[in-house]
């Protein structure tokens, strides 16, 4: 889940000078960098150096990478990255390819490097992926993910509070899931998260003091877990975000802020997260889910 990114105020005034059924620049660059990412998607196996993206949008690298961040909120490297990863998590999920072919798959030379970043982005490692998704995958994501809201007679876990609202295309219902992130990516495991059926009032608990981003994205009501891990190229996934990040403090509350979902666009960065289905699976079943967890050391 990601930002949906609001254009730079420059760039909007920039665009306004185009008339007679010219594109705007910002039109033009939004065009150049979904011509790149098209293109990257097809074949992540290659290297794509600064230079050679740049190339593709007929841009100078130094314009080309501002204008990269300016419509997808994402330097290009760390776009690129969590594309491989999305399509890596794929692999992973919805295929019986070993690690190490998938690794070369998503443009990988080194295997060590290809798993620790795995971990890192997508929360888990490969193995435990698997796993997770050979317990939960074919459950409804709605019969996994509990309502995180604390109930009036239950203490609030230690930590700080952030309230708001989330709003849905048309007000439609569905399950939202929210997330703490320490960056704009919805990558690793959030630090806290939550899910409601919005559009609704939300309460993120437990929440560690710092800066973070909230993230939110909601899926179609017939999604299963394996789906979401798999990162399943579904048009009808919604996105969204809190346009600044949120300051958490211990045993304050935070808010209330507000989350608008929109349909996830192409120049959106992948949801490397199984936002957050692993942290509320582990609160939905946590003998189903121990299993899962690495063996203890001695």
């Amino acid at each position: 889940m990601t930002a949906v990114v609001q254009p730079h105020r420059a760039a909007i005034r920039a665009g306004q000078g185009h008339r007679h059924g010219r594109p705007t620049v910002l039109q033009q660059h939004r065009e150049a960098v979904g011509r790149v990412i098209r293109t990257i998607r097809d074949r992540l196996d290659e290297p794509w150096p600064l230079s050679r993206l740049a190339q593709l949008a007929y841009l100078s690298p130094f314009h080309f990478s501002r204008v990269f961040r300016l419509v997808t909120g994402t330097p290009p490297g760390r776009f690129l990255s969590a594309l491989r990863m999305a399509e890596a998590r794929r692999l992973v999920v919805s295929s019986r390819m070993n690690v190490t072919d998938i690794c070369t798959t998503v443009g990988y030379s080194s295997l060590g490097t290809f798993t620790t970043q795995f971990t890192e982005q997508v929360g888990i490692g490969p193995g435990r992926l698997r796993r997770l998704d050979a317990a939960y995958g074919r459950r409804p994501l709605a019969h996994v993910v509990t309502d995180a809201t604390v109930e009036p007679d239950v203490a609030e876990p230690p930590g700080g509070r952030v309230d708001g609202t989330v709003h849905t295309p048309d007000g439609s219902p569905r399950l939202v899931l929210l997330g703490l992130f320490p960056t704009a990516l919805a990558q690793g495991l959030p630090v806290a998260c939550a899910s409601v059926v919005g559009p609704a009032p939300f309460a993120i608990t437990g929440a560690p003091a710092g800066t973070w981003h909230l993230l939110a994205c909601a899926h179609p009501d017939a999604t299963t877990v394996g789906e979401v891990l798999a990162g399943a190229d579904d048009p009808d996934v919604w996105v969204g975000a809190v346009d600044t990040p949120v300051v958490v403090a211990d045993g304050r509350v935070c808010g209330p802020l507000t989350v608008r979902l929109a349909p996830a666009r192409l120049t959106d960065p992948p949801i490397l997260s199984g936002l957050p289905v692993l942290p509320l699976a582990d609160r939905a079943d946590p003998a189903g889910s121990a299993a899962l967890r690495p063996p203890e050391r001695a």
